[in-house]
């Protein structure tokens, strides 16, 4: 909500509660001259009011729930809205003025999720896709380029995804054209099996909860936090995917260094157009 805009309208209103009860009060020549415009500016309070209600209820609930006329008041008289509706309408514009900061500056300290600290095989592949507008197209991005990633560590691209982490992080032996990554430490303790059979399940669900809906359901447009958690989630993946080894039918082989630089693939640069092409789209709407 435009908290700024709605606090500036309720001013603008206040501004002609006062101007009425001034008419009111004029004497003399003064009262003369003014009371012409009384009826103008009744009339005006009456044709704002239900929306400037709206406006108290959205600063506060049950603020904009002032007695109406039918209590002996009239809309004509300014001592109804000096005395019923001004005191609300000045609580209203406090609320949308600093009720909003003041919440924020009164929550517990908790730490910010800092996008550009995630995994680079995330990030860097996300960055121009979210600074266009697109969090959906980010997240697919994010989710190929581990994706990506992971077929070169494995040296394989028969398979990808969801099927690749399954297989990957078995604990089954390896066997030819099916290496297995290896997280570090005791493979007989129940730490490391822990952690395998994780990697089987967080892995596959990250491709199957996260990326599939990304790629395929083209009317979704994730809201930021979602997706800040949804390429949290794949920057996790990407961390355990390069702290692990490879172990081959053959023999284990260290390959916890950071790969080269993969080149961008078409499917990547098709989700980078598509979600230039949203944003623009969206900007052109408004």
């Amino acid at each position: 909500m435009d908290h700024t805009w709605a606090a500036q309208q309720l001013k603008d209103f206040l501004g002609k509660i006062d101007a009425l009860r001034a008419i009111e009060r004029a004497e003399g020549e003064e009262y003369d001259d003014l009371v012409s415009s009384y009826g103008d500016v009744a009339d005006q309070l009456m044709s704002l009011d239900p929306v400037m209600r709206d406006l108290m209820e959205a600063a506060q609930p049950r603020l904009g729930s002032y007695q109406d006329t039918a209590g002996g008041w009239s809309y004509q008289s300014s001592d109804y809205w000096h005395k019923i509706v001004r005191h609300r309408v000045l609580q209203a514009i406090g609320i949308h003025e600093l009720g909003e900061e003041a919440r924020r500056r009164m929550r517990p300290n908790s730490p910010d999720l800092v996008a550009d600290q995630f995994h680079a095989w995330v990030w860097q592949a996300a960055a121009p896709l979210w600074d266009a507008g697109s969090t959906q197209a980010a997240v697919l991005a994010a989710a190929q380029s581990v994706n990506a990633r992971l077929q070169q560590k494995l040296g394989r691209h028969d398979s990808s995804d969801a099927a690749l982490c399954r297989e990957s992080f078995s604990r089954n032996d390896p066997v030819p054209g099916q290496p297995r990554l290896r997280f570090p430490g005791d493979h007989e303790s129940d730490t490391w099996r822990s952690r395998q059979n994780g990697g089987v399940q967080f892995g596959a669900g990250c491709f199957e909860g996260l990326r599939n809906p990304a790629a395929h359901e083209h009317e979704l447009q994730l809201p930021e936090q979602v997706a800040l958690e949804q390429l949290a989630a794949f920057s996790v993946l990407a961390r355990w995917i390069e702290e692990c080894t490879v172990e081959t039918a053959d023999s284990a082989e260290d390959v916890t260094g950071e790969p080269e630089r993969l080149p961008e693939t078409p499917s990547m640069r098709t989700s980078r157009q598509q979600g230039r092409q949203d944003a623009a789209g969206a900007r052109a709407d408004v």
